[in-house]
């Protein structure tokens, strides 16, 4: 038998430094965090030009049935905040250096056994070169498919996305919303409004919330509209997002659920648990971390601001909280991710009104979003100060990541003071891919507040693309070079 044979058979994998790795036990480990239908393992060479690099990948076709039941559509977040948690728990040579989603099925041999070889084949130019989504569409597309995207309704669709994403390439149907046109959580919110302005109709959240392809999207409204019997040949003008738009939507108090999570006043009893925690993590963070604070002064006595720190460690909140002054500490309420399928506040009378007591505004990126941010706003309003990590969850590197458009949404709406904070040794004493934290110096630099509307115009003059993200470019700039500083 020739070895290109004997190799074909081979079901384990060498690594530059000698390890061998055994796909199907890293894919048993990491299916059983996440709702995937399918996972191949497999080493990607020569990544980011460096050769001889050899790093263990992972395809993932996600179980989308699972992901709807609780209205998840940022499958990528999803997936990446599961294995952060459970990857401390591999030794490191066992970890998936990253992950590629795709929604295709994954091609299998005779024996029913991923095809491993084929995916490598398909996968491993594309993971080089930084492409994620839909894969080239090969052939003409099929009866059905034409007519679908021929419609008057999957016109105006493919309209209205070509808007909110803004790609130059042409949308096809097994486009991915998040991944091949990044619409995200916010995006989702402006592409419902678009539609209903195209169509001039409510249109419910399910056909939108539940939609992972544009595909879906398009069969989706359809059936919304057939419903509500509001399909109609003629042609819009356009579905603009009309100026204004988020202002509007955030001046809307919030349900009921989570504007009863917002604790304004200060009775005694919640002054003194706050109190009783703030000088617990003070104390903690004193003897395991000799945390440091610089330039505690610049935080505003009054007034709303936005603290927005880099993200690198679950240490980096109670970081903060133990180098402020006192009475910003009892004015901040915190921003903060919660896990996609677990929210324990709303199901435990406990847990929320503890949430509640230490001024906790949880938030994810797929259910109540809008509602997050419309709390984060009113906190604002009321002239309180807010504790934001822009970009979302934490580094894996350690480096400051982009930030996430709500960042931007809030900042330029409420008009409060931007206060960026450096915070330096969180990642070494607790990264995300550690299982434990460890004692390690930590450090809080507090930087000077910065006006969001001349960080607007900084923005833009660096080439961002509207307000929002002109605000989000240049804040970041402003930490990174805050950071920087020794």
């Amino acid at each position: 038998m020739s070895k290109t044979l004997i190799d074909r058979f081979e079901d384990f994998i060498i690594l530059n430094s000698g390890s061998k790795i055994y796909p199907e036990e890293i894919e048993e480990f990491y299916t059983k965090v996440a709702p995937i239908k399918e996972m191949c393992v497999f080493t990607v060479i020569e990544m980011n030009g460096a050769k001889k690099s050899k790093v263990l990948w992972a395809v993932i076709q996600p179980d989308l049935d699972e992901f709807r039941k609780f209205a998840v559509v940022n499958l990528h977040l999803a997936i990446k905040e599961r294995f952060d948690q459970i990857a401390p728990s591999l030794p490191v040579h066992k970890r998936l250096k990253g992950f590629t989603i795709t929604l295709t099925e994954l091609p299998h041999i005779v024996f029913g056994k991923l095809d491993r070889y084929a995916i490598k084949e398909v996968y491993e130019p594309r993971i080089r070169a930084g492409i994620e989504g839909a894969l080239p569409v090969l052939g003409e597309l099929t009866a059905s498919d034409q007519r679908l995207i021929e419609s008057a309704t999957g016109i105006k669709i493919l309209k209205c996305l070509k808007e909110i994403s803004g790609v130059k390439k042409p949308i096809i149907l097994e486009d991915s919303l998040e991944l091949d046109l990044a619409i995200d959580s916010l995006g989702r919110i402006e592409l419902a409004s678009s539609l209903q302005l195209a169509f001039r109709v409510e249109i419910k959240d399910e056909a939108i919330s539940r939609a992972f392809s544009v595909k879906d999207l398009i069969l989706g409204i359809t059936d919304a509209l057939r419903e509500a019997k509001s399909i109609s040949p003629e042609e819009d003008q356009g579905a603009p997002l009309v100026p204004g738009y988020w202002k509007k939507h955030l001046q809307v108090l919030p349900k009921d659920e989570h504007l009863g999570a917002l604790e304004f006043s200060n009775g005694f009893f919640a002054w003194s648990l706050r109190f009783v925690i703030i000088a617990i993590n003070y104390l903690i963070f004193k003897l395991f971390f000799r945390v440091k604070a610089e330039g505690a002064e610049n935080v505003p006595k009054e007034g709303a601001y936005i603290l927005y720190p880099n993200h690198t460690s679950d240490l980096d909140g109670p970081a903060i909280a133990a180098c402020l002054p006192r009475r910003p500490h009892f004015q901040l309420f915190y921003f903060v991710f919660i896990p996609f399928f677990f929210r324990p506040f709303i199901k435990s009378p406990f847990l929320r009104n503890l949430v509640k007591m230490i001024r906790l505004i949880p938030f994810d990126y797929s259910t109540h979003f809008l509602e997050s941010l419309r709390s984060a706003y009113l906190v604002l309003q009321m002239r309180k100060g807010l504790c934001f990590f822009p970009e979302g969850l934490r580094s894996v590197t350690g480096k400051v990541g982009n930030f996430k458009k709500g960042f931007g949404v809030i900042a330029k709406e409420s008009k409060a003071k931007l206060v960026p904070v450096a915070i330096e040794g969180a990642y070494e004493a607790w990264a995300s891919t550690a299982k434990y934290p460890k004692c390690y110096p930590i450090r809080v630099r507090f930087g000077k507040p910065l006006l969001p509307e001349d960080l607007e115009r900084e923005g833009l003059a660096m080439g961002a693309k509207d307000s929002y993200a002109a605000i989000c470019v240049a804040a970041r700039k402003a930490l990174i070079e805050l950071k920087a500083q020794s």
